[in-house]
């Protein structure tokens, strides 16, 4: 018998045949079928120990049981019992979590109390806000100076900041009303030029009546912050229901910028059905906007914050920096009126502005 039979007899024994004498003999004088045998034997031990340890395990029967009542935490037993950390250091543990509690209520209350930028809004009952101004507490700070037309009548004011004392401030009030059949001057100061400068104290938060003679009340709020915002109080980049925004716009025709407002916002008022938006360019006239059709006007196109329209071989499209409606509309209509000039006091015909305005006082002129 031969190496090779040999080794088929070796392979038969561990599968659990018998061992032919004649394969006996060989192994007992061939060595390296000796060693193929004992390579056997270790390989079948290895596998063995391989099995094991893969078997799956007894889980042994589980026996279930209610689970004690936890009594309710009690930090008073707590801080008698036995702690992982020393009590001192757990004192100073909620020393801290108070003391940081405290102060983000004090850092809350301080918010508006501390700061260096005065915002005041100006309000007629009836009207809604009709000027924001800022400024820093500056001594004689001028904050600004504004017209309400259409009330009837023409109020023209100016606001300036005085002193400060903690959280009160003092402000200084000019303010004229002109009825409706008197012209108004043709600039603010010239309009305000013998008004005299009436002192108030304010309070942030809390509102101040102004009398206006000939006219009744106006309303100033006061508010101490310590940055400049770059949005109007309260002011969020979706428009209200049925509102049409004219937000810092830049007016181009036939690729040529006409007007470019950085910073100026208007916006119509959603109680009022006839109210539309003005934008006034030099030279070019006034273009009256409006979400409702109207006499004389056009149909222009809204894509989210631009305007599109066409007029005497000329096309139009003005940018603003937020959406011009709600998504539910899709157009805007315009009616230029490019010999129109401003006659309120305050707007020069060689600026751009925008503005608020009826339809109706519009149609009737």
């Amino acid at each position: 018998m031969n190496c090779k039979e040999a080794a088929e007899c070796v392979s038969a024994l561990f599968d659990g045949e018998p061992m032919p004498d004649e394969a006996a003999r060989h192994l007992s004088d061939c060595e390296e079928c000796r060693l193929r045998l004992n390579e056997y034997v270790q390989m079948s031990a290895e596998l063995r120990n391989m099995a094991s340890a893969t078997a799956p395990q007894t889980v042994p029967e589980a026996r279930w049981r209610l689970a004690e009542p936890v009594a309710p935490t009690n930090w008073l037993r707590k801080w008698r019992g036995t702690m992982r950390i020393p009590r001192f250091a757990f004192a100073l543990m909620l020393v801290a979590i108070f003391g940081l509690s405290g102060g983000l209520a004090l850092v809350k209350a301080r918010s508006q109390a501390s700061g260096s930028v005065l915002l005041l809004s100006a309000k007629i009952p009836g009207k809604g806000v009709i000027s924001i101004c800022t400024g820093k507490v500056s001594p004689e700070q001028d904050m600004c100076s504004f017209g309400q037309v259409g009330l009837p009548g023409t109020l023209t004011a100016s606001l300036r900041f005085i002193s400060r004392e903690g959280n009160r401030v003092q402000i200084g009030v000019r303010a004229k009303y002109e009825p409706p059949d008197k012209e108004p001057a043709t600039t603010f100061d010239a309009e305000l030029k013998g008004v005299p400068l009436e002192p108030y104290w304010m309070e942030p938060d809390k509102p101040l009546n102004v009398s206006v003679a000939g006219f009744g009340t106006m309303e100033i709020l006061g508010e101490l912050r310590d940055h400049e915002p770059a949005l109007f109080p309260g002011a969020t980049l979706d428009p209200g229901p049925d509102e049409l925004r004219i937000w810092s716009p830049l007016m181009i025709r036939d690729s040529q910028i006409l007007a470019d407002m950085a910073g100026a916002f208007v916006g119509t008022q959603p109680q009022e059905s006839d109210s539309g938006v003005v934008f006034y360019v030099p030279k070019e006239g006034r273009f009256v906007f409006a979400l409702m059709p109207f006499e004389g006007a056009i149909e222009a196109d809204i894509q989210i914050n631009r305007i599109y329209f066409g007029q005497s071989g000329h096309s139009y499209v003005v940018v603003v920096s937020g959406p011009v409606a709600r998504a539910e509309y899709k157009h805007v209509w315009v009616l230029h009126q490019p010999e129109w000039r401003p006659a309120s006091p305050g707007l020069s015909a060689d600026g751009s502005f925008v503005g608020r305005v009826k339809l109706s006082d519009v149609l009737s002129k």
